[in-house]
């Protein structure tokens, strides 16, 4: 036994040797021969002396081949006898290395997770949406990403632990966000409550799949008469068009950013234009403007103004994006959906950029309002 431990000494001396060294290869070279004494354990390394070998890794990392890194990880993913930080480090480099520590190792904890959530990539948050048994509050920080992808491969894991409180936000989301439609419903054990509510704008099909999954009556699900909006969506276009209908709501105080946004999902793009004009109180052509303008920041202005969520805000970008890609000229560059700007706009900057003429008529940025 002692000629082991001094053996292992001995190893330890020469590692902790190479991880001076500033060679490339021969950083490569430790970090394999590291790999092998962890994994395989042919020398009954002891807990502490595993804790140095992986202090040696994380040091050495970042002068190691990607491709060497993910194989390695690979290999620890699922062992339970690895020093935690070691995982924890690998779980937060890039995403082809920390892939299999976030599917399959047991090892990390509720705020290992919410840490790599916060400060770490989509595809890392995306991971994580994907691993098994998460709990609430992972769940919680996931959903506050606002990212439909996130939420969505956060829905079809059935074993994530996702808060009722959730659920219900997200059934009200799914109006405006398709998306989230079917992974909702499919969920095991959704409360009823959601799917009749969700009944109401959901495509026939689903509705189909509500009748037969779920002990509801469809008769009293088609007539709400508490529904205001309901209310609204029955009036015939023959009878009160588009421009009435948006003034009537206007002046009966039913007009709402939710009815605008649901007009322009259900591709009634004229009531669409109509609400938004409005609600922001400008009239004619201006509505066109702000919406179809080859400045993105204009109309992301316009939404922030009326306090519009940021996930909604992308919907109503990426669903007008085909009459905006038509107006621009084939040498102008495509703006992408300008998500970062969104987010630090106020309701009350975006108020008053609203009101600086410069800015909305497209002669300068939002950045050189002064």
């Amino acid at each position: 036994m002692a000629a082991d431990a001094q053996e292992n000494i001995e190893t330890l001396n020469m590692l902790v040797g190479l991880a001076e060294t500033r060679s490339r290869q021969k950083r490569e070279f430790l970090y394999n021969r590291i790999s092998e004494f962890l994994i395989e354990d042919h020398m009954n390394f002891s807990d502490s002396e595993k804790h140095i070998m992986a202090d040696i890794i994380c040091r050495i990392t970042t002068d190691v081949e990607k491709s060497i890194r993910a194989k390695f990880a690979k290999k620890l993913a699922l062992r339970e006898d690895i020093p935690k930080n070691l995982l924890v480090f690998l779980a937060n480099d890039e995403i082809e290395v920390a892939l299999p520590i976030l599917q399959g190792c047991g090892l990390l904890a509720e705020h290992d997770l919410l840490e790599i959530v916060k400060h770490r990539s989509n595809q890392h948050r995306l991971a994580v949406a994907a691993r098994n048994n998460i709990g609430e509050e992972v769940c919680t920080a996931l959903c506050e990403i606002n990212d439909p992808d996130i939420t969505v491969a956060l829905l079809k894991n059935h074993s994530a632990q996702m808060p009722l409180l959730m659920l219900s936000y997200l059934g009200e989301q799914s109006q405006y966000i398709p998306e989230y439609q079917r992974p909702l419903l499919e969920r095991p054990f959704l409360p009823k409550p959601i799917a009749e509510k969700m009944y109401r704008w959901v495509s026939m099909s689903l509705r189909e799949y509500i009748a037969t999954n779920f002990d509801v009556d469809i008769h009293t699900l088609e007539i709400d008469n508490d529904d205001r909006e309901e209310t609204i969506q029955s009036i015939s276009k023959e009878s009160d068009p588009s421009i009435r209908l948006g003034e009537k709501l206007h002046r009966s105080g039913d007009l709402s950013t939710r009815f605008m946004i649901k007009s322009l999902h259900q591709g009634e793009i004229d009531l669409f234009e109509i609400s938004f004009a409005k609600l922001l109180g400008v009239e004619g052509d201006a509505i066109r403007n702000i919406i179809y303008a080859d400045n993105p920041e204009i109309l992301a202005v316009a939404s922030r103004s009326l306090d519009i969520d940021r996930v909604i805000f992308k919907s109503i970008y990426d669903l007008t994006a085909p009459v905006r890609d038509q107006n621009i000229s084939i040498l102008s560059t495509i703006q992408s959906v300008p998500m970062d700007f969104y987010d630090l706009l106020t309701q009350d900057s975006a108020k008053a950029a609203l009101q600086n003429d410069d800015f909305m008529s497209g002669k300068i940025r939002y950045a050189d309002i002064s």
